[in-house]
């Protein structure tokens, strides 16, 4: 039997276990063992029963006496409950012998699925405001990469907030303000530089995404990468 209280907490006890369930979730019980229903807010309760020699593949196998709770959420449970809701309702008109049958077989297989189909996947949560404040710092600030004046006073204006908030924001995620644009310059000239479309010599593409000083950019660039980014380019056009 299926137990599905519309609104309030059914808690039910059967064979010494005692199971709750809230607004419109439900539990499969066994209606030939004695149990104990205690109803709190509840006015009123769904009931599907199917007699056990009507039951067939897996759900036959289910354990006498196992409760088996079943979320509202579960696409299976919202069908079953809309169909029996139309017939009880007389919207699915049941007029003869033949199509009682049908309905019942229809309630049975889906009974099964309900009790057998995965529980439904959770959206992940999604970004706190201080993730999505930092991600707009860090848009603000890629699309800015190529302005030599960037700072971090004219970030925080456009976003509206004080420096000292995106200096403690950055500080949140283990950076700093400028670590992270130079980190973003550095990289960014790594694209060019093994663009074999790109064939701007160094120090345009230098000046492009923001250094201007050649010196400083060509030390950064080979603390990083290891390789100078004159080297970068020759290797990138012997392998073209």
């Amino acid at each position: 039997m299926l137990v599905r209280p519309a609104v309030g907490r059914l808690q039910v006890i059967q064979g010494g276990r005692s199971v709750a369930r809230c607004s419109r979730d439900a539990l499969l019980i066994t209606a030939s063992r004695g149990a104990v229903f205690d109803a709190l807010g509840v006015d009123w309760i769904d009931l599907l029963a199917i007699e056990r020699e009507r039951l067939t593949g897996p759900l036959a196998a289910l354990e006498t006496g196992r409760v088996v709770r079943i979320g509202h959420d579960y696409p299976g449970l919202q069908t079953l409950t809309i169909y029996g809701a139309s017939l009880l309702r007389g919207l699915i008109p049941v007029g003869s012998f033949g199509i009682a049958e049908l309905v019942r077989a229809h309630l049975t297989e889906l009974l099964a699925f309900t009790v057998h189909e995965p529980a439904p996947m959770t959206a992940p949560p999604g970004p706190s405001r201080r993730e999505l404040r930092i991600q707009a710092l860090k848009a603000e600030v890629k699309q800015r990469l190529g302005q030599p004046d960037l700072s971090l006073e004219a970030v925080a204006q456009a976003q509206q907030i004080s420096s000292r908030q995106v200096q403690a924001m950055f500080q949140a995620e283990g950076e700093i303000f400028s670590g992270f644009v130079l980190t973003r310059r550095l990289d960014r000239a790594m694209q060019r530089l093994t663009d074999v479309e790109d064939a701007r010599p160094v120090s345009a593409i230098a000046f492009d995404v923001g250094f201007g000083d050649l010196s400083y950019f060509n030390r950064t660039f080979r603390k990083r990468f290891g390789l100078t980014p004159s080297e970068v380019r020759r290797s990138g056009r012997a392998a073209e």
